[in-house]
């Protein structure tokens, strides 16, 4: 078993969702399709939208 001590959690989601991004970027400049799932529009709206959340 792999002991993997403590690091920073944020750091490697923003990591990886610039990762994402540029990927994708990279793709629709080349004319290729965009690869794995991406939530809807009503989907991100929702985890804004949460409970006793107002951005508008």
């Amino acid at each position: 078993m792999r002991a993997w001590g403590r690091g920073s959690l944020g750091s490697l989601l923003y990591r990886r969702a610039l990762g994402e991004a540029v990927a994708t970027a990279l793709a629709v400049r080349d004319g290729a399709p965009s690869t794995g799932p991406a939530p809807t529009y009503a989907q991100v709206q929702s985890l804004v939208d949460g409970p006793g959340v107002t951005c508008r």
